[in-house]
């Protein structure tokens, strides 16, 4: 005979199974564990200087990875920054390497008799493991993101409203003069000398070198981005090197150039050219300069996005982008808006963009409401099933782009209700990317 508690088990799953059948209730799936040996490429998963842990797990519709490397243990968020870690991890190895040489030390010593390249090493904070990501993914399924202003609104327009005013002046009447507020980056190193002594130019040309991302939030690589960007601007450190690149991140080419080119403030200044010529009010442009979850990188990539997508509506989306509140939702941000660029430019045209309970959307030419998540896995549970099933995201056609995949309930409910669901949304968009790209170049050859 089966025990008791078997029975009541056993009763519970049928009472389930026949609430959903009869469709009283949606089903419900916890988020499962996952072996990284399955889901992440062999060469993310091990190397010289890192191993990654065998174990993920789903929180929030997001896969999670430990990552422990010679240059310290990450939490990782999603396959992408997985990506990004282990290149990074590669570049440190390599500047390792260009560390130990006499020249790198000789360089490093002549710097340091200089007072700002001494301040910067007292001031510099030590290098922590990084914490756990908070998960922000489902306050922005509730569309919970337009409830809480921020507070300090009106204070920060009444501090920056003159300045901004000056920067919008000397960009509209000089649009080759670099000027804006200068903002710290991680020292009490003035901005001002820095960029005199030539500390910024150097520590950019060796992110480019070196394929990373010059605004990353990796502390140890900015560590040893701004050492050697010390010792070569103002030591007499050479530096050439052949230093060989596993891959490029994955912003866009525009925004990669520009951030390695330009300095920080030329980025800020034309960040707010754009933002001011797509009709974004002086106040949203403060508080979107000001937002430190967000990348200068990322904010210069969405500016871009935004600029692209000359559609009604975007403005509705810029104001989504500042309600986020941790660097997990900007993360998400950024990707979402990457996916209704990336589908107006290879997909389809968008004729209108905006925010339809709280979430941003796209509609297509042919008619089609596309609601972009970047999800890792969807799993189907109330969070995920309340948006999907309400009123404000019925449309006639609709389809739901995730960039990782979904369970086998979540593909068969999506279906019942109308959704069209693109999985790997970013692999499929980047290989239309790659067509258009050879397109045009074979048409350059034959025209």
């Amino acid at each position: 005979m089966m025990s008791s508690s078997i029975q009541f088990g056993l009763a519970v799953c049928c009472v389930c199974a026949g609430a959903c059948l009869h469709g009283s209730a949606e089903p419900v799936e916890g988020p499962p564990l996952v072996f990284s040996e399955g889901l992440v490429p062999e060469e993310l998963r091990s190397g010289e200087r890192f191993e990654l842990a065998p174990i993920a797990h789903v929180v929030n519709f997001g896969y999670e990875f430990e990552l422990e490397s010679d240059f310290g243990a990450y939490q990782v968020r999603g396959i992408d920054m997985l990506k990004t870690r282990v290149h990074e991890i590669d570049a440190l190895d390599r500047l390792e390497e260009i560390s130990k040489t006499d020249a790198f030390a000789t360089s490093f010593s002549e710097a340091l008799k200089n007072p700002i390249v001494r301040t910067w090493a007292v001031a510099r904070k030590p290098i922590t493991t990084v914490t756990r990501i908070p998960g922000g993914v489902l306050r922005y399924l509730r569309g919970k993101f337009f409830e809480v202003k921020r507070g300090s609104e009106k204070i920060a327009v009444k501090k920056k409203e003159s300045k901004l005013r000056r920067v919008e002046k000397d960009a509209d009447e000089s649009p080759g003069a670099v000027t804006g507020a200068a903002r710290k980056v991680g020292s009490t190193t003035k901005k001002l000398s820095r960029r005199h002594l030539g500390f910024d130019k150097a520590k950019r040309d060796w992110a480019r070198r070196l394929k990373v991302d010059p605004y990353s939030t990796n502390d140890y690589l900015q560590f040893e981005l701004e050492r050697i960007a010390w010792a070569s601007s103002v030591g007499s450190f050479a530096g050439e090197f052949a230093i060989p690149s596993s891959s490029v991140l994955s912003y866009t080419l525009q925004a990669q150039e520009m951030v390695w080119s330009k300095s920080e403030t030329e980025l800020e200044r034309l960040n707010a050219i754009t933002l001011k010529r797509m009709g974004v009010g002086m106040r949203v442009q403060v508080l979107f300069d000001e937002m430190d979850v967000y990348t200068l990188t990322e904010k210069t990539e969405m500016v871009l996005t935004l600029d692209s997508l000359d559609v009604p509506g975007r403005l509705e989306l810029a104001q989504l982008l500042l309600e986020v509140q941790s660097r997990d939702e900007a993360m998400l941000m950024v990707k979402i808006l990457a996916v209704l660029g990336s589908y107006d430019q290879f997909v389809e045209p968008l004729e209108r963009v905006g925010v339809s309970r709280g979430l941003a959307v796209g509609y297509g030419e042919s008619g089609e409401m596309v609601l972009p998540l970047a999800l890792d896995y969807l799993h189907w549970s109330p969070e995920i099933a309340a948006p999907l099933v309400s009123s404000e995201l019925n449309a006639g056609e609709r389809s739901l782009w995730i960039c990782g995949t979904a369970s086998a309930i979540a593909k068969r409910r999506l279906s019942e209700l109308g959704w069209r669901l693109e999985e790997k949304c970013m692999d499929s968009l980047d290989e239309l990317a790659q067509r258009s790209a050879d397109s045009e170049s074979v048409a350059s050859i034959h025209p």
